[in-house]
C-alpha cells in the first residue's frame, strides 16, 4: 500500500506478508499459540516490523507472518490481525491463542478482531513495568512465583503474600486479567505453558541487522531467514524416530526421573484410572483416563506430570 504525494512522489506505507508454506505449515503442525510483537526499523525513515511467530512441535520458532508499517498502534495492529485471521481461519474453530507484550494498541486490537480469544501477556514485560515502581527483590520473586503457579490455590497464596508486603503492588497486579499472566488460569488448548513471548524476541534478534537495511532488502532477508530456518529444522529431524520430538522427549525423561519420589494409591474406581499421589510438598489426584491431574501441568503442556508418570508406571507394571 502506498500514498501519492502532492509533487507526484509516492511513499511506502505498509506491506503484509504471509507465505503459503508458512501458513500451511503452521496450521498442519504447530501449537495454536501465536506470539505477536513489533520492532523498530533502524533506517532514517523509521517504521516498524510487526510479526506473528509460533512454535513447532520441537519448540523451535516458526515465523507465520510479518508486516512493515509506519507506526505501531491500534489501527496498524488491527489491520495486521484482520489479514492474519483471514489467512489462518477462524480463531474459535482452530483454538488460536495469543501471547504478546502489554502494548495498549495491541490489546484493544486483539479484542476487536477476535473477541474473547485467550490472550496471554508476557510476564517479562509485566515484571519490567512492575520493577519501575517496586524494586523490592522479595516482591519481584513473588510476582514470578504467582506467574509460574499451576494451581489457583498456589497463585492466590502468592498474591496474599504480595498484599501483606505492599498493597499498592498487589493492586497493580490485580488490575490485569488473571488468565493473561498466571499459568493456573491459562487455557489448556495450546498445550504450551509459556509465560514469556520468547519466540518473537528470538525472531527480532535474528533480524536485527536486516532491520537497518532498505525495505526491499529487509523483506528479502526476512524471507531467506524464514526459509532457512524451516529447512534447517527439517534436516535436524530427518533421521529422528519415534512419536515424540527430541525436546519433548528429554522433557518427559526429566519428569519421569523425578516421578520416583511420588507414591500413587489407587482410589478403588472400576476403571483403575483414579489415583491419589502422595509426596512433598502436597498430595495430588490423577485421573489417567481423562488425562487430568490437580497440579494442572498435564493439561497445560500435554506432557504427563510427575504425579501422572508415577501413576502410569504403577499401572503399566
Amino acid at each position: 500500500m502506498h500514498h501519492p504525494q502532492p509533487d507526484g512522489e509516492v511513499t511506502f506505507d505498509r506491506m503484509y506478508i504471509c507465505l503459503s508454506g508458512c501458513k500451511n505449515g503452521f496450521k498442519a503442525g504447530c501449537r495454536p499459540l501465536i506470539g505477536l510483537d513489533g520492532a523498530f526499523l533502524k533506517t532514517q525513515f523509521g517504521g516498524q516490523i510487526l510479526s506473528a511467530v509460533g512454535l513447532d512441535a520441537n519448540h523451535h520458532i516458526y515465523v507465520i507472518a510479518w508486516a512493515i508499517v509506519r507506526v505501531e498502534n491500534t489501527e496498524t495492529w488491527r489491520w495486521f490481525l484482520e489479514l492474519l485471521h483471514q489467512d489462518l481461519g477462524h480463531y474459535k474453530e482452530h483454538d488460536w491463542c495469543f501471547i504478546s507484550d502489554m502494548q495498549k494498541g495491541l490489546i484493544s486490537a486483539v479484542k476487536a478482531v477476535m473477541p474473547d480469544v485467550h490472550h496471554r501477556f508476557c510476564v517479562w514485560h509485566l515484571w519490567k513495568n512492575f520493577n519501575k515502581n517496586w524494586k523490592d527483590l522479595q516482591l519481584r520473586g513473588l510476582l514470578w512465583e504467582c506467574a509460574r503457579a499451576t494451581t489457583y490455590q498456589e497463585f492466590r497464596d502468592g498474591m496474599e503474600k504480595i498484599k501483606r508486603l505492599n498493597e499498592d503492588a498487589w493492586a497493580y497486579l490485580e488490575k490485569w486479567p488473571m488468565d493473561a499472566w498466571t499459568r493456573s488460569l491459562f487455557s489448556h488448548k495450546p498445550k504450551l505453558d509459556s509465560i514469556c513471548n520468547n519466540a518473537c524476541e528470538v525472531f527480532n534478534a535474528k533480524i536485527k541487522d536486516a532491520r537497518a537495511k532498505p525495505i526491499i532488502t529487509l523483506l528479502e532477508e526476512v524471507r531467506m531467514f524464514v526459509m532457512r530456518t524451516i529447512a534447517k529444522n527439517k534436516v535436524k529431524l530427518q533421521n529422528h524416530t519415534g512419536k515424540l520430538t527430541p525436546v519433548i522427549k528429554s522433557r518427559l525423561e526429566k519428569v519421569r526421573k523425578e516421578s520416583k519420589h511420588w507414591k500413587p494409591i489407587w482410589t478403588g474406581d472400576n476403571g483403575y484410572e483414579k489415583f491419589e499421589v502422595h509426596g512433598h510438598p502436597t498430595n495430588h489426584v490423577v485421573d489417567i483416563g481423562k488425562r487430568l491431574c490437580t497440579c494442572q501441568f498435564w493439561m497445560l503442556t500435554g506432557i504427563p506430570c510427575v504425579h501422572a508418570c508415577a501413576t502410569l508406571s504403577r499401572v503399566n507394571k
